[in-house]
């Protein structure tokens, strides 16, 4: 590593990853913004995300990790020797922050058929076939790409830590120096 940056492909790859989750994190929000059913026929299929607290937070959370990882790809991308562990540090803190917000995003998106209002289940609201494809389908399809976009982030701090060159690297024996008999050598 020269100057804080990964060489070569490593670098531009970890960079792509990043810029690929930003992307899928506004689609994510994108799709979850459109979830819902305003324009029914039946009363009881109007259905959005937002009368659901928990799709909100999963909306506000995909908003929230695609600031914070465009935040983290430019430090990354114009990472200065003199910066070095304090942008490191950001970036990390960033990047965790992130994860915890795609995986829980997700997580409450898929769990679309299991939501109630008050705090009660109502069985469901995914049944009516107007809810099943305006609404359910869309908060399935935005936990799809929320979680998309943690494992673009994963695979990023991955390709940062270990460099591309070491993939290529065989498990050949390595040739041995020495006596033969351990660190210490002495004859």
């Amino acid at each position: 590593m020269a100057g804080g940056k990964p060489e070569g492909s490593s670098h531009a790859a970890t960079l792509a990853l990043r810029i690929a989750a930003v992307a899928l994190s506004v689609a994510a929000a994108a799709m979850m913004a459109s979830a819902s059913c305003a324009g029914c026929a039946p009363a009881a299929s109007q259905v959005s995300y937002t009368d659901y607290s928990s799709l909100k937070y999963s909306f506000a959370a995909t908003v929230i990790s695609a600031a914070l990882q465009a935040a983290a790809a430019w430090l990354t991308a114009r990472g200065r020797k003199d910066e070095g562990k304090a942008v490191k540090s950001v970036v990390e803190l960033v990047d965790t922050a992130a994860q915890v917000l795609l995986y829980s995003s997700s997580a409450l998106s898929f769990s679309v058929d299991d939501f109630g209002t008050c705090g009660h289940r109502v069985a469901g609201v995914c049944k009516s076939p107007a809810s099943k494809f305006c609404f359910c389908q869309r908060a399935r399809a935005s936990g799809a790409v929320s979680m998309a976009a943690a494992v673009a982030l994963a695979a990023s701090n991955y390709l940062k830590d270990v460099p591309v060159s070491t993939w290529f690297k065989g498990d050949e024996p390595k040739a041995k120096t020495g006596c033969g008999r351990g660190c210490h050598c002495h004859h």
